[in-house]
């Protein structure tokens, strides 16, 4: 079902998505152009960028199941770990890294999880719906 763009400028404000193995927010819609304002972080810094209302809405359906929580829950910090001076990140697939410090592996496990939950790679079992 396509929904019209004056609904999902008002659907999509304040709603976050994983794009790239990046958390993005939809900052504003505006539907008379058809494009949203969405911010992200990209090499540290915070990017303002346009993205057609559309692939907004898709990124939206597609990251229904993101769970923020599993970026700052303790088993997540556990996860980094140091070894001879050197940093990685544990996974499902492996040991990662190194990494040059504490900060660096963390964010690539950031990045790690984002990028599973968006390609539907978290080893969680879909939930039924209620209803």
């Amino acid at each position: 079902m396509q929904r019209d763009n004056a609904r999902c400028t008002q659907w999509t404000v304040g709603r976050l998505f994983s794009r790239g193995g990046r958390l993005h927010l939809v900052l504003e819609a505006d539907s008379a152009s058809g494009f949203a304002k969405v911010s992200c972080r990209i090499d540290d810094r915070t990017q303002v960028i346009a993205l057609p209302i559309t692939e907004v809405v898709e990124h939206l359906d597609n990251s229904n199941t993101i769970k923020l929580d599993g970026l700052s829950s303790e088993e997540t910090v556990e996860r980094v770990v140091e070894k001879n001076g050197r940093w990685f990140f544990k996974a499902r697939e492996g040991e990662h890294g190194p990494y040059a410090n504490q900060q660096t592996a963390e964010r690539a496990l950031k990045h790690h999880i984002l990028s599973a939950q968006e390609e539907g790679r978290t080893g969680r079992k879909a939930q039924a719906s209620s209803g």
